[in-house]
């Protein structure tokens, strides 16, 4: 074989050293880009993993958002409802005149000693001025029969007749016994009688 001179020789150690350098440069090179893929990805798969949570959440909201609205819904249906019901419960209580023989109880003086006393309030101005029998002020004229506790018949009347004054028409007596003739409600022609002479 030929001779290889000294320069062809640094020449080829050169070309070698040269090579083994760009071998080197491309294997770092190859080492680095593996380990930045390897970050990507996982970085990539925690992002796909945030926005899965993320859509999770998104869908669990808006499962929520439609249960309220479906609460809010059936709620204003129930006001709906409860408001339908009272006004219907208020036109009967308007149309519906008290039971013959409704008795008050006057809580307010209350006093467990002793028994209660019937009295019957009367007012026929008031009665009168309500235009029509069905009107609640109507009763006035019959009269309004309460329950007072008291020692006797007289101190009953006397406390009514403090509470309701006779110098604003009012008149309280002793109501006469329960299911008496008495109790019954006037005929609707002494009644028009009775409100045509006042």
């Amino acid at each position: 074989m030929s001779e290889i001179s000294i320069t062809q020789f640094i020449g080829i150690l050169a070309a070698a050293a040269n090579i083994g350098i760009a071998v080197m440069i491309i294997i770092l090179l190859g080492e680095r880009s593996h380990a930045a893929w390897t970050r990507v990805r996982l970085k990539a798969e925690e992002l796909t993993g945030v926005k899965e949570d993320f859509a999770r959440q998104v869908e669990d909201a808006v499962k929520a958002v439609q249960t309220l609205h479906e609460s809010i819904a059936d709620l204003k249906n129930q006001v709906t409802r409860a408001e339908q019901d009272l006004e219907s419960l208020t036109r009967r209580h308007k149309e519906t005149d008290l039971p013959f023989g409704y008795t008050a109880t006057i809580v307010d003086i209350v006093d467990r000693r002793y028994r209660t006393w019937r009295v019957v309030v009367r007012n026929a101005d008031l009665g009168a001025q309500a235009g029509s029998f069905s009107h609640p002020a109507h009763k006035w004229i019959e009269g309004r029969f309460y329950e007072v506790p008291a020692p006797n018949m007289e101190y009953a009347v006397q406390a009514m007749q403090q509470r309701f004054l006779l110098r604003d028409g009012f008149t309280v007596d002793p109501a006469p016994l329960r299911g008496s003739v008495a109790e019954a409600p006037a005929p609707a022609a002494s009644l028009e009688a009775a409100i045509s002479a006042i």
